[in-house]
């Protein structure tokens, strides 16, 4: 078996099992509905659409933003190590780990999506 790895997973493990899974899930609801809030306060106005389930019951620990500027977006936001996933065609998913990710952090990642779209949208 591969022990380096089942080393390097033991930590995570006894992380989880101290935190325990319904204050993981809690907290990945708080995240991502904080991140939700985010969205529609500050990327809903430059045309940002909400690709995820709204219903926490439905929603995993990540939020899906769609816009048709997003590969560009991905592309910029890398560039300045905010690291999301791009889905095609026109999709950005953001990963909330909630024994990691921190709201602050939230804020910083979806405030550089938004930065990223006011330099790419064509000024009237």
């Amino acid at each position: 078996p591969p022990i380096l790895g089942m080393l390097a997973i033991e930590d995570t493990l006894a992380l989880i099992d101290d935190a325990g899974m319904p204050a993981i899930r809690e907290k990945s609801i708080e995240l991502t509905t904080f991140a939700l809030e985010v969205v529609v306060e500050e990327l809903a106005p430059l045309g940002v659409e909400v690709a995820s389930p709204i219903d926490t019951a439905s929603r995993g620990g990540h939020v899906t933003l769609r816009h048709p500027l997003m590969r560009q977006v991905t592309a910029a936001l890398w560039r300045r190590d905010v690291i999301p996933d791009y889905r095609d065609p026109d999709g950005l998913r953001i990963g909330l780990s909630p024994l990691s990710t921190s709201f602050a952090e939230t804020l910083t990642g979806l405030l550089a999506v938004r930065d990223t779209l006011l330099r790419l949208i064509p000024a009237d």
